[in-house]
């Protein structure tokens, strides 16, 4: 297995890492890593299998880590925001960070104070 950075920009306090492993010449693995003012991420991602295997968010210097799709601790909403917009932007040319803007629209959506199913937060029609 070999690794491969194939983009590193470090401009000002936002600093991108991409890397690509490979095995036969073939990539098979990428991880990412950014860091942007107090925001600091990591992803590991399989492009065999389709799966995220590692993710890590933190800010202000504390840090979620998500292993299996689940967070270690509910992570602030200010990070989860955070991460949603740093991660849209970088799925343009990142595999890892297509599968991390999944997961977190997927666990906001599980972690939403309003469940669709509840109809508490519906006006009532008389």
């Amino acid at each position: 297995m070999s690794e491969e950075t194939t983009i590193f920009i470090k401009r000002g306090p936002l600093i991108i890492k991409k890397v690509i492993i490979k095995k036969g010449g073939r990539a098979i693995g990428e991880y990412i890593f950014v860091k942007k003012g107090l925001f600091e991420s990591e992803a590991e991602y399989d492009i065999e299998e389709d799966v995220l295997y590692y993710l890590q968010l933190c800010w202000l210097g504390r840090c979620t880590i998500w292993f299996e799709g689940e967070p270690d601790r509910n992570p602030p909403r200010q990070l989860l925001e955070k991460a949603k917009r740093v991660f849209t932007e970088l799925a343009y040319f990142s595999h890892a960070a297509v599968a991390v803007s999944k997961l977190l629209a997927s666990y906001s959506s599980r972690s939403s104070p309003i469940s669709t199913s509840d109809l508490s937060h519906r006006p009532m029609i008389y």
